[in-house]
């Protein structure tokens, strides 16, 4: 694969995700600090599944990790702000992980004609379920002042944004191009091939 696409591709995952952050803070929080949307959630498991075609997953989890931690809304406090990346980066990975092992070639498309809509429907919905679990209770350990509703809260957030994400852009993707209307062509000619016609 192309470098230069890799790391522009990576880039572009990379500002937005810090935008989906910034977009997240912008919402309202409960007491604990649980945003009602966090689109950062979906953004980081679309790179990493978005991303494996290129086969340098190690490096995108990096630049994920990276950002969880610089991103806004982070503690000032580098071990905390590593602390609380990792709800946010875990996730992502187990979503990527199981996305690759339970419908490979989804993302691109391979194999669509001989796939059945509702299995693959129920494993996508599955993989975003496990890996919004793993969210849920990772930020419950995380900040152990969370009560039990938003810990629920956040695994329903979390599995059904990442799930609702994946379908639109995978429809986004698989709509065909428009046809645009064909150029004029040319008028016909009068005179004989070869031959210019002079008045």
């Amino acid at each position: 694969m192309n470098l230069s696409r890799y790391v522009l591709r990576t880039v572009a995952f990379g500002v937005l995700y810090l935008l989906a952050t910034v977009a997240g803070l912008a919402t309202t929080a409960s007491v604990s600090g649980v945003r009602v949307l966090w689109p950062a959630a979906v953004a980081g498991a679309l790179w990493l599944v978005a991303q494996a075609r290129f086969g340098r997953r190690n490096l995108d989890v990096i630049a994920l990790s990276v950002l969880a931690v610089l991103a806004p809304g982070q503690s000032h406090d580098f071990l905390s702000s590593v602390v609380q990346a990792v709800p946010q980066v875990v996730p992502a990975l187990l979503f990527a992980w199981l996305f690759d092992r339970w419908l490979p070639g989804y993302w691109l498309g391979h194999g669509d004609r001989f796939r059945r809509t509702g299995p693959a429907l129920a494993r996508v919905a599955g993989a975003a379920a496990v890996a919004a679990l793993a969210g849920a209770v990772l930020q419950k350990v995380v900040d152990t002042d969370l009560a039990a509703v938003e810990v629920g809260y956040l695994f329903l957030r979390d599995a059904t944004a990442v799930l609702l994400g994946v379908l639109v852009v995978r429809s986004v993707r698989r709509r065909p191009p428009s046809f645009s209307t064909p150029p004029p062509s040319d008028p016909p000619s009068t005179g004989r091939p070869g031959l210019t016609l002079v008045k």
